[in-house]
């Protein structure tokens, strides 16, 4: 790579370096020019006799100070170049990054025009069945912990679909049960357990309305989150399975008797159920 161009590349990075070198260096040069300020001023007034003005204190001293100001002016530039930097190569991230969500929405919009509402639904599907990957469902118990997901007596992998954040993946379904096990007894020993905990428990990524989604027991009962799992099949013939629940999570589920309206009114900054 050229210097000029790995210049370009890196000069926010070599400025934040050259800032936290400016901030030690400073420092040193700061603690190296007191003692001997200490003694200009000493003897500066032992000749005059008498206590300095401020401007004559700060003429004894300004040829010491001298390094330390240059190094700390350097510092400041150092630091507020790397900022400026930053905020540009963000500003031009950003604009390349909505500049390919257009051109997929455009390209999205066209391949609808062309080939209709079922060839997207069907390339989206695909997509996801290709994306799936296999999972390995652990939690602890006691000091230790608890996984099978790897062991040979397990079923093959097949395709679920979790209907709340819309993702597919492939676990066996030894995996999927065992994930809904140990969910519930989470929920046995704890009281209460939020969605995120099952997306953890089947490999997933959490999500904003998986932290606020969850099940409490209420006065009715639900003292056991019951899972279904319903076949399907895509548009291609593939067959999945949908994890359903009887029993939904809800948004206010450690406090049966406040609405879903109150909850946000009174937790504003609680994520809103946003389906994927």
């Amino acid at each position: 790579m050229k210097p000029k161009l790995f210049f370009k590349r890196n000069s926010s990075t070599i400025l934040t370096v050259l800032g936290c070198a400016g901030v030690v260096a400073t420092a040193v040069l700061s603690a190296k020019a007191a003692p001997k300020a200490k003694r200009l001023l000493a003897n500066a007034e032992l000749e005059k006799g008498e206590e300095l003005t401020v401007l004559e204190k700060t003429e004894t001293v300004a040829l010491t100070y001298l390094p330390v100001i240059l190094t700390g002016s350097a510092t400041i530039f150092c630091i507020c170049g790397a900022q400026i930097l930053n905020q540009h190569q963000q500003a031009s991230m950003a604009s390349a990054y909505a500049l390919l969500d257009q051109s997929y929405k455009d390209y999205r919009r066209k391949l609808k025009e062309l080939y209709g509402e079922e060839a997207d639904q069907r390339i989206i599907e695909a997509i996801a069945v290709e994306k799936a990957e296999k999972v390995h469902i652990q939690a602890s118990y006691l000091c230790s912990d608890c996984d099978i997901s790897s062991d040979k007596s397990v079923g093959r992998p097949v395709l679920f679909y979790e209907e709340y954040s819309k993702r597919f993946f492939r676990a066996t379904v030894e995996q999927v049960q065992n994930a809904e096990y140990h969910l519930n007894r989470n929920y046995a020993l704890g009281g209460s357990v939020i969605l995120n905990e099952l997306y953890s428990f089947l490999g997933l990524s959490s999500t904003d309305f998986g932290e606020v989604l969850g099940w409490a027991p209420t006065d009715e009962g639900e003292y056991w989150i019951e899972f279904n799992h319903r076949r399907a099949k895509l548009k291609d013939g593939t067959e999945f399975y949908i994890i359903e629940m009887p029993f939904e999570p809800r948004v206010n589920y450690d406090d049966y008797y406040e609405s879903e309206e109150e909850y946000y009114a009174n937790n504003p900054n609680s994520p809103k159920l946003q389906m994927l």
